[in-house]
């Protein structure tokens, strides 16, 4: 052991020895918030290599060790660590909140005391709604592997904990949801996902926009379609005041559930403007891409409309290497798509596109795309 650190050991023996039922009765959680930040992995000067207990014994002796973790486990089962919405005041507020930091050092503790088992580690229910929240605004270098346990056999538990912290996060004004892009993009949390998609939806409204458009895609794979057009039917009735983006994917999102009664009033909304064309095309690509795992069905009706609305803000030009712009790839590929589709209404849909002055911008693609279709035509006589 280095001096520095024995050093730090007697110093700390110095300042907790006459202290000890304090620390161990979880009392002094200004002491034992440091010891769980360096159990934690969170000190740069504490060989990360080492094993978490490794850490605290760098800086504190036998005589303050019980102490010390007598005093995690007290905090973590002391029935007094914040419930989700306290949390979620305290992180809006921008406030400190050391008990967290304990609480996770004491969950990961005790699991590793009883060899790596879960399941047998006795905790309650609202201590689990607390360290889910903990998790994700103390971040530290351990992997927290009680989560794992949590999402895949307590899902709902899981999901009401974040669902309650976001919405209080919101009601304070403030629009970072911690976990929210984690739990959005990894398959792990498939099963939390198909209990908390649609209350997001119907109760978190304020979403950035980058976050909105994977929560939408998530919609579609894990929310009824019926569920999900009365959402969009709701946020549209009150959609007077909401970002151009977001209005835009609530509309697409209605128009892929019912064509027919949204076509107009998402065509009209659109209208000539590239600002409006832009984030539909961003939107409608990913969706109908992952039509495999939506349900959804993309008539080739609907792919000349979706085209129509699209494709005449973006001119298909190249650059000086040949390329074509990011935007005109996905189109090109919306064209591509209704190539592949060899139906009578596929190809009318096709001949309507060809009569549209505008859409001539586009008509070496339609080429492409009859030609496609006759290839078809002529490998079934």
């Amino acid at each position: 052991m280095s001096q520095d650190f024995e050093q730090a050991r007697s110093s700390t023996h110095e300042k907790l020895v006459d202290r000890l039922d304090e620390l161990a009765q979880g009392k002094d959680v200004k002491s034992l918030e440091s010891f769980a930040k360096a159990y934690l992995g969170m000190y740069l000067d504490l060989d990360k290599a080492l094993l978490p207990d490794e850490r605290v014994m760098l800086l504190a002796d036998d005589d303050i060790l019980e102490s010390i973790w007598s005093g995690f486990d007290a905090v973590l089962n002391s029935r007094s660590l914040p419930a989700p919405e306290a949390i979620a005041r305290k992180y809006a507020e921008d406030q400190r909140m050391p008990e967290g930091y304990i609480a996770l050092a004491a969950m990961d503790r005790q699991i590793r005391r009883h060899d790596d088992d879960v399941a047998i580690v006795e905790v309650d229910d609202d201590v689990i709604e607390s360290l889910v929240c903990f998790h994700y605004v103390d971040r530290n270098e351990l992997q927290n592997r009680w989560m794992d346990y949590v999402i895949q056999h307590r899902p709902t538990l899981f999901s009401d904990a974040l669902l309650r912290f976001w919405r209080t996060i919101q009601d304070y004004g403030v629009e970072r949801y911690p976990g929210f892009r984690e739990v959005l993009s990894k398959q792990e949390f498939e099963q939390v996902l198909q209990g908390l998609v649609l209350p997001v939806l119907q109760t978190i409204r304020r979403i950035n926009k980058k976050l909105l458009l994977p929560l939408m895609l998530s919609a579609f794979r894990y929310v009824s379609h019926q569920d999900l057009l009365h959402t969009c039917r709701t946020h549209l009735a009150s959609s007077e005041y909401m970002p151009v983006v977001h209005h835009v994917y609530w509309l697409a999102t209605a128009y892929l559930l019912a064509p027919d009664e949204y076509e107009a009033m998402l065509f009209d909304y659109v209208g000539r403007t590239r600002e409006k064309a832009l984030p539909l095309l961003n939107f409608i690509e990913p969706v109908i891409r992952d039509a495999d795992n939506t349900g959804l069905d993309i008539s080739a009706g609907m792919l000349a409309k979706l085209l129509y609305m699209i494709a005449p803000k973006f001119r298909p030009g190249r650059d000086q290497f040949g390329r074509l712009d990011d935007n005109v790839q996905k189109i090109v590929w919306l064209f591509d798509l209704l190539g592949q589709d060899h139906s009578q209404q596929a190809r009318l849909a096709v001949q309507r596109l060809r009569r549209i002055r505008v859409m001539r911008l586009y008509s070496d693609y339609l080429d492409r795309v009859e030609q496609a279709q006759s290839r078809a035509g002529m490998a079934q006589l």
